[in-house]
């Protein structure tokens, strides 16, 4: 195996071998970097080519041109994801966060493949991208593709395998607001007939804690707090929530029917917390209920925090948002609104609110003028 070395800053992978004269031969491949995460994944990459070195054949990779010099080689678009993706890897991206980008990735090699080269990509081509989804793909899907692939792009440019960076220009998409569910919605959810026992004290966990779909499986249950950890979150925050009994006897049953899915029957984990957003929509469709998700329950609690409160930074820490202009949008809620969509809370509701002006306010006002 190469030896990842380090010398006045720069690494380097170090081969030695035997040669037939039992004498040591020693080659030396700078790895034109000082961050050692990107030393590790390029040592890597030189062990695996450790044999064809030692046996004198051709070799190159893609940090080097041809004759293992400094000067880099045009780099594809997918040579440099592959590097991007190992670094991200090891630097602690989740799982789930890197599988959205490859999802973002497979956009663009469908419309330019896999060997363009990267920094051969331009405000044009970026257009030349947007017009072929247009489409295809919803806004918001799009914008989150687009931030992906810039992302992507400026880590390039600080690589060195791309010269500048290049303007990404989101599409425009109209501000709506969150769909949240009205108390009437919710009680019709619960008391439905086509939902099983489970299912309908899972949805009243989403509903009280504002939890997003995954949360209950991979946080800890500890006393009377569940805790999320930052490495399960995707804020990157650890929050903690606090249960009642029945909360902790829902979450605990959650729990045990996720992990005896998987050890005994061997079924995915995915697909075990996506049965929840299914069973959601399901008696949505049954109900009538349009435009509604699993994750609608977290707006419910989130609209509903706020209604009473009027503390929106309480609520983005609450639900474990990573900036509160995360949070800011459910401010555009009208109050008086949320009064009739929420009959339980609309006394609560009713003493953030400033009393309407009476008629003879106007009537006076219209006097004088």
């Amino acid at each position: 195996m190469a030896k990842l070395k380090k010398r006045r800053g720069k690494y380097y992978s170090r081969v030695r071998w035997y040669d037939t004269n039992d004498k040591i031969k020693e080659k030396q491949i700078a790895l034109k970097t000082d961050k050692k995460s990107v030393a590790v994944v390029r040592n890597n990459e030189v062990t695996a080519k450790e044999d064809l070195i030692k046996e004198g054949g051709s070799w190159n990779f893609a940090w080097l041109n041809a004759e293992g010099k400094s000067e880099l080689l045009r780099i594809t678009i997918s040579d440099a994801y592959d590097e991007y993706r190992n670094v991200q890897n090891i630097n602690g991206v989740r799982s789930s966060t890197l599988d959205r980008v490859d999802n973002s990735m497979k956009t663009i090699y469908k419309v330019f493949g896999k060997t363009y080269p990267i920094d051969a990509l331009t405000y044009s081509h970026i257009e030349q991208y947007k017009e072929y989804w247009h489409n295809k793909h919803k806004p918001s899907t799009m914008n989150i593709n687009l931030s992906k692939i810039r992302a992507f792009h400026n880590w390039c440019v600080k690589k060195g395998y791309a010269k500048k960076k290049v303007e990404f220009v989101l599409v425009r998409e109209d501000q709506k607001l969150p769909e949240y569910l009205t108390e009437s919605q919710f009680n019709d959810i619960i008391n439905c007939d086509i939902v099983n026992a489970h299912f309908r004290k899972a949805f009243l966990f989403y509903y009280i804690t504002g939890c997003r779909k995954s949360e209950p499986f991979k946080a800890e249950l500890s006393g009377k707090w569940l805790t999320i950890k930052s490495t399960d979150a995707k804020s990157h925050k650890t929050r903690d929530v606090e249960l009642n009994e029945m909360l902790k006897s829902i979450v605990t049953e959650m729990k045990d029917r996720y992990h005896m899915l998987i050890d005994e029957y061997g079924q995915n984990p995915r697909n075990i917390i996506m049965r929840y957003g299914k069973e959601f929509k399901k008696v949505c469709r049954y109900l009538g209920i349009k435009g509604k998700t699993l994750h609608s329950l977290r707006h419910t609690y989130a609209v509903r925090r706020w209604a009473i409160t009027g503390d929106i930074k309480m609520v983005s820490e609450e639900i474990g948002h990573s900036s509160v202009v995360m949070t800011e949008h459910y401010t555009r809620f009208n109050l008086r609104k949320l009064m009739d969509d929420f009959p339980s809370l609309k006394e609560r509701i009713a003493l953030r609110l400033t009393p309407p002006m009476e008629d003879s306010y106007f009537t006076n006002l219209l006097k004088v003028i």
